[in-house]
């Protein structure tokens, strides 16, 4: 059944090249500035400076996004059917109706999905177990493959992920009058996403100042594209860039693909990249 896998393995790769035209679609809309800079008085001495979003990110993003997820949570499905008719010889294997990839949160998600899975032998659905989301030692939410499941879930049933600006890196310049001196407020870390507005510096003069006697420059302000239902992931106790999330999400998944295909005894079209088959030290799932 080398070609069912074949074709899980090809749904895989699809996923990096939508997670490139993510990116590409990204470059375009901030091509344009979308974000402008407005200064605001506090009080008559303190000001605060904002990134205020004058354009939304396209809905071709959140599109894009959505088949990235489709993409990763359909190769898991394929390879787990490719398995079962490397089992049982036949394809379509039996019962392939209700066939699909478990992800669960608990164990007793788990013990639900598992009856769906009664034409797969005891040892597939054991190794299976092993890999789910609950069994993580920091809890479900920081598996990725978790992710790719919550994520689709809610993109298929409920609405697309809508695009976000986020501040991810903050170097402020400010313009002053000569006769002014101001003192910045080091609370204001913006690493976070932009919903119309957002707070990208505060200051304190010296005397009472107008907005128009300063010129703030957002240069070294970088903002970069975020998924607010996912900007909360953090990875070895470390947030980490959409784009990174993106890319070891690919890597967990086909860590996946690779276990499921060393059980049926075939291999990736490419080889094996997450672990080395024939070492001793490795336990497939």
């Amino acid at each position: 059944m080398q070609a069912l896998y074949d074709l899980a393995f090809a749904r895989h790769d699809r996923a990096k090249a939508k997670r490139r035209e993510f990116g590409e679609c990204w470059a375009r809309y901030i091509s344009v500035h979308p974000w402008d800079i407005d200064v605001r008085n506090v009080d008559p001495c303190t000001l605060e400076i904002l990134a205020v979003m004058r354009e939304p990110a396209p809905v071709e993003l959140a599109l894009i996004f959505s088949e990235w997820l489709a993409v990763l949570r359909a190769a898991l499905d394929n390879a787990l059917y490719a398995l079962a008719a490397a089992i049982s010889g036949q394809n379509p294997p039996p019962q392939a109706e209700r066939i699909q990839f478990p992800i669960c949160a608990t164990p007793d998600d788990f013990k639900k999905q598992a009856k769906r899975l009664v034409m797969l032998p005891e040892r597939v659905v054991e190794a299976l177990e092993k890999g789910q989301p609950y069994q993580s030692p920091y809890g479900p939410e920081s598996n990725l493959t978790y992710w790719v499941h919550e994520l689709a879930r809610k993109d298929r049933h409920r609405a697309l992920h809508v695009g976000l600006g986020r501040v991810d890196e903050h170097r402020l310049r400010v313009a002053l009058p000569p006769d002014v001196t101001v003192q910045f407020d080091e609370t204001v870390k913006p690493f976070s996403h932009i919903e119309g507005e957002m707070v990208v510096g505060r200051f304190t003069a010296s005397r009472p100042i107008h907005p128009h006697e300063i010129e703030a420059d957002l240069r070294g302000v970088v903002i970069v594209p975020e998924i607010q239902a996912w900007a909360s992931f953090r990875l070895d106790n470390k947030g980490r860039s959409l784009e990174d999330r993106m890319i070891y999400t690919e890597i967990f998944t086909r860590n996946h693909l690779e276990n499921l295909a060393l059980m049926g005894k075939a291999a990736p079209p490419d080889g094996f990249k997450t672990f080395d088959p024939d070492s001793p030290s490795d336990d497939a799932e």
